[in-house]
């Protein structure tokens, strides 16, 4: 059987259209599952006005359901002369059926009463109308709105149900809509269409001007443009984001190429990019240079072209970059040190402070890592660059949040126009760097340390006054300002300590006198959430998870390090060996976790066994202070490795719970203090068996 659910509605915005979509699967899937209701295929389409549902191979029956429920045990719903206690009578109640109905079932626990119920599966058919009615009363949007007198709530008028199970119509109301065999087509190009089977559903919403395939949709634009709308040397700039949205705004693609002056070029190409693809969802049109060309493509709800549609897209165009460049244009008449005294105005945050404030103690922190990491040479550029960094967003072109995509491009433009040097006009602009998944780093080493001291400010600031990221509420984006650390640091090779930074840090708000927490669970917390934006770096780069694990377990605070010594241990794990001795390393400090005493008595050492463990211990010990002092990981993890032999022999040959208790805490005092040597790199009980 299948069935097919259209809901037809006035256009909803781009943004909802797949969340729908998505919900409406999860709900089918969840609900056949729970009513017993198997299926094949189930697959959803969508447009503005329409939210589609197919599902084929449904069964036509509901699964039979066999119920065993079990009650009390035997003997205490039976007393001794056999009759039936208060406890059976209350189970034989509760299930609605007499007691004589009741029998004894054998379990592993014993014998226990219980009743067995036989439920027959109902026609698929008749749970169809309900299912389908829940299933659009329940959804939910982001927002949601009520219209005319009734009480429903959507993110748009409902206007139509069409539903149909293989040829049939199923049958249900909501709020005086009832479901039938129409739909519509196109708003301009379509009619009103009745089908009679769900094959001509596809067929005539198609031939009205309606693509429900949103994939389709989408390569259609794209077949399109490049039929249509390019000569040769020139290129659509196509990004996925907006490609997406502009796909769920329309029910079938037309571009249209339209042109505008070219004096609108002596603006930055990037802030007219940004105009066209944020403020009017148009794609630009560059030379085979990347070069932007006064040409763009509108993608046109229609089936044909329109000289009419074309001007009027051209004439908002025209007066969307006429503001963009009369903010260009003013912004040139005011220098960067204006716009930087105006920040401290500026609220960053009502408990941290200005904006201007946020910069100080960006430049104190900056002034302990050029210490740290010896950039002397370069500290005036980083400096001047953290004092810069910020001056665009109360400009005319970022302040009036017109062109927010471009805070530090714009920045990183006045400053090159004001004669700052191009490292630092570049450290304007990559200080923003990373700014979402996947996006590129900063490469200058003035935008690697503004873009630390920014985030670490923000981070530890936000800890340090109690807010902190929970769930999905993460205002301040923190999650990604940790990321972002843990990725310019591993990406720019910076050997500098995340607990150092964040001690320092510290400090520098509490002599700023907005720290309201104490500094040691501040620290604490921030090295527990570091850790956990390091696993998932590390995993993104494609470590092992186990490998991840036993080292940012010990220790994730000098992340060169960490790396260094995670891809050492993954080297050293492939080798032959490694399994049984992570076993037997396992057995170590299994046998010794609850032991304390560290203590060993070389006069208690009496099997030969346990005597050449010993020496292996103390040979080990000597050559990991030399392994850690020069970080020779690989050296490290050979010694441990060359000792599997030893372990071996000692757990073959000596009894460590010994009956002498002298004999067995000497034993396991040796096995600790080899645990504790094992644990000083990764914590090794945790690599899994390959």
């Amino acid at each position: 059987m299948k069935i097919l659910l259209e809901i037809g509605m006035e256009e909803i915005p781009a943004r909802f259209l797949k969340p729908a979509l998505n919900d409406i699967e999860k709900y089918i899937k969840k609900e056949f599952e729970s009513q017993r209701v198997n299926f094949e295929t189930l697959k959803t389409f969508g447009t503005p006005r329409r939210l589609v549902l197919l599902v084929d191979g449904v069964s036509e029956r509901q699964e039979d359901l066999d119920i065993v429920n079990t009650g009390p045990a035997k003997e205490v719903a039976y007393d001794v002369n056999g009759e039936l206690t208060r406890a059976g009578v209350g189970f034989a109640k509760s299930q609605g059926i007499d007691p004589t109905d009741l029998e004894i079932l054998e379990t592993p626990k014993g014998e226990y009463i219980a009743v067995r119920k036989f439920v027959e599966g109902k026609d698929t058919k008749e749970l169809l109308p309900e299912l389908l009615k829940n299933l659009i009363t329940g959804l939910t949007f982001p927002k949601s709105m009520k219209w005319s007198d009734l009480n429903m709530r959507f993110a748009r008028p409902v206007q139509w149900f069409l539903a149909m199970a293989n040829n049939e119509l199923i049958e249900f109301e909501i709020e005086g809509i009832k479901s039938s065999l129409k739909s519509k087509g196109h708003r301009f190009f379509g009619e009103d269409f009745e089908v009679s089977s769900i094959e001509e559903y596809f067929t005539k919403v198609k031939e009205n001007n309606v693509i429900v395939d949103i994939e389709e949709r989408k390569q259609m634009i794209l077949n399109m443009i490049q039929e249509k709308c390019t000569k040769t040397g020139e290129q659509v700039l196509i990004e996925p984001e907006l490609l997406d949205e502009v796909t769920n705004l329309i029910e079938y693609p037309y571009p249209i190429v339209g042109t505008f002056n070219s004096e609108f070029l002596e603006v930055p190409q990037e802030v007219l990019i940004i105009s066209m693809q944020v403020h009017q969802r148009y794609f630009p049109i560059l030379d085979d240079k990347g070069k932007l060309l006064p040409k763009f493509v509108v993608i046109r709800n229609g089936i044909t072209s329109s000289e009419h549609v074309r001007k009027g897209n051209e004439k908002v165009l025209s007066a969307r970059l006429s503001d963009a460049r009369f903010f260009y244009q003013e912004d040139q008449k005011k220098s960067l040190e204006e716009f930087v005294e105006k920040l401290s105005t500026v609220v960053f945050q009502k408990d941290l402070g200005t904006i201007a404030q946020k910069i100080s103690r960006s430049k104190k922190l900056a002034e302990y890592m050029t210490g740290k990491l010896a950039l002397n040479d370069s500290k005036e550029d980083i400096m001047r660059t953290i004092h810069l960094a910020k001056a665009d967003l109360v400009s005319n072109m970022i302040g009036e949040k017109e062109f927010t995509k471009l805070q530090g491009f714009m920045g990183a433009d006045y400053a090159l126009k004001a004669g700052e040097k191009e490292v630092v006009s570049k450290g304007i602009e990559e200080h923003y760097y990373p700014r979402y998944q996947g996006d590129k780093l900063p490469q200058g080493i003035e935008g690697v340390i503004a873009g630390i001291c920014d985030r670490m400010d923000t981070l530890v600031g936000c800890f340090g006054i109690g807010m902190i990221p929970s769930g999905s509420k993460d205002p301040f984006a923190l999650r990604r300002a940790a990321l972002a650390i843990v990725n310019i640091i591993l990406n720019s090779k910076l050997v500098i300590s995340l607990e150092e930074l964040i001690s320092k840090m510290l400090d520098i708000l509490e002599e700023d006198n907005v720290l309201k927490r104490p500094k040691k669970d501040v620290l604490n917390e921030l090295m527990e959430f570091f850790r956990q934006r390091a696993i998932n770096v590390f995993a993104d780069k494609g470590h092992r998870k186990d490998v991840i694990s036993a080292v940012l377990s010990i220790d994730c605070d000098v992340l060169l390090e960490a790396s260094e010594k995670i891809e050492t241990l993954e080297k050293v794990s492939k080798e032959e060996g490694f399994n049984d001795l992570v076993l037997l390393l396992k057995r170590v400090g299994n046998i010794s976790k609850d032991h304390l005493e560290k203590t060993i008595s070389t006069d208690l050492l009496v099997e030969e066994a346990e005597k050449e463990l010993h020496k292996f211990y103390v040979d080990l010990d000597s050559k990991t202070e030399l392994n850690l002092q020069t970080k020779s990981y690989e050296d490290f993890f050979r010694n441990i490795l060359a000792g599997k032999d030893v372990i071996n022999n000692f757990f073959d040959r000596v009894m460590v719970m010994d009956k002498d208790q002298s004999l067995k805490n000497n034993r396991l005092s040796l096995l600790k203090s080899l645990n504790e040597i094992f644990n000083r790199v990764a914590k090794l009980n945790l690599i899994e068996e390959k």
